[in-house]
């Protein structure tokens, strides 16, 4: 990092043991609001009022958050470089069978506190519990459940520097963020930020998020926890009903130009660039959620059209949107339904093509959906 690169941005930097750790200025700054912005935000606000009309068209909410949590989970953790996929994390689920859970890798078990996180976070909120220092810690430290990093202190604010680059060696270091003595009102001051009205609330968003991972609260697990942060923002705001919308997919296909637009705020101030390229992709991922979603629902209509008439084979397939990995003792306790069936449920299911059985044995049997998969693992 040299620290010449940053004497046009906003923030300030500051010496601690010979690295140049970033300070950044105090939100919000002042931004020219060209006609490409104001664009951009009137299309990501009817793309996130589109998705929020799929919540009218499902009776259970489970029916669409499941899949979608599960995809956030599993393209934050790409942009972590690991390669986990929608089906690892549903497939590591804890109360699995053995042979489910066999495969484990510590990347599946990061992926999986994601998912975690964000139901931790969305039942915080709901419970009219706000984004403080408290529930950052909290999700914090979920995300860092036996996992890397769990040696860094999870849930506690940092005191030494951290460092951003290959192996974080701060001789090859592409930025170093806040000085540790600063940290912590830092902190503070953007939890105030957020709690004001400054901008319209997608651009104050946008803001909070360059913020956040610039001051790097914590030791490990920043980029996981800011990309969270930006959900429960968007909900706290009053512009996303469940976590539906997976902004890590738009991140991860754009990764070099993600952390690119980061950088050029704190070099050069580019703030309108940075801003436009968060609201587009707000815009993009929330229509592409939205078509998903749409195809999600479309296909449970035309399988509970097939079924009818056979009220628990309708219930089954009704779970399987919420687990497209299917087991027949998970599928009772869902549905309710006897053993007897669930089985000729599954049976009527794997001679239709809907499921098919993937562990080839006779006992501890996992179906999987297909279908569904092909939808929610759709890049």
């Amino acid at each position: 990092m040299n620290p010449a690169e940053f004497e046009d941005g906003p923030g300030q930097i500051e010496p601690h043991g010979g690295l140049p750790c970033y300070n950044p200025a105090s939100l919000p700054p002042e931004l020219e609001f060209t006609e490409e912005i104001l664009e951009a935000h009137g299309d990501a606000l009817y793309a996130l009022g589109q998705l929020s009309t799929l919540h009218d068209h499902i009776e259970n909410e489970n029916l669409l958050l499941a899949p979608f949590v599960v995809r956030e989970a599993a393209m934050s953790s790409q942009i972590e470089g690991t390669a986990v996929t929608v089906s690892d994390i549903i497939l590591h689920e804890p109360d699995a069978e053995p042979e489910r859970s066999a495969a484990s890798t510590r990347d599946i078990r990061e992926a999986y506190n994601y998912v975690e996180a964000i139901q931790l976070g969305f039942d915080q909120l709901q419970r009219g519990n706000g984004v403080d220092q408290a529930l950052l810690c909290e999700l914090h430290e979920s995300l860092l459940l036996d996992v890397r990093g769990e040696d860094k202190r999870p849930g506690e604010i940092r005191d030494t520097p951290v460092v951003i680059g290959p192996n974080q060696d701060p001789q090859n270091a592409q930025f170093i963020p806040a000085h540790p003595a600063h940290v912590q009102i830092l902190v503070d001051q953007l939890i105030a930020y957020n709690r004001m009205e400054n901008y319209p609330p997608l651009i104050d968003i946008a803001l909070s998020h360059y913020q956040f991972e610039t001051i790097h609260p914590f030791r490990d697990g920043n980029g996981r926890l800011g990309r969270l942060l930006i959900m429960l923002q968007l909900f706290d705001a009053g512009l996303l009903d469940e976590p539906y919308l997976y902004l890590s997919a738009y991140f991860n296909r754009n990764r070099a130009e993600y952390f690119d637009k980061l950088l050029s705020v704190s070099k050069d101030g580019a703030w309108e660039e940075w801003v436009l390229f968060a609201l587009t992709a707000i815009s993009d991922q929330a229509h592409d959620a939205y078509e998903c979603g749409q195809e999600l629902l479309k296909l449970r209509n035309t399988y509970l059209e097939q079924y009818e008439g056979y009220p628990a084979v309708r219930d089954v397939v009704t779970y399987l949107f919420e687990e497209p990995y299917l087991q027949a003792g998970r599928a009772q306790d869902a549905t309710g339904r006897s053993k007897k069936a669930v089985y000729n449920a599954i049976d009527m299911l794997v001679d239709d093509g809907v499921i098919e059985e993937i562990t080839g044995k006779e006992r501890g049997k996992i179906y999987q959906a297909p279908e569904i998969l092909a939808i929610v693992e759709s890049p």
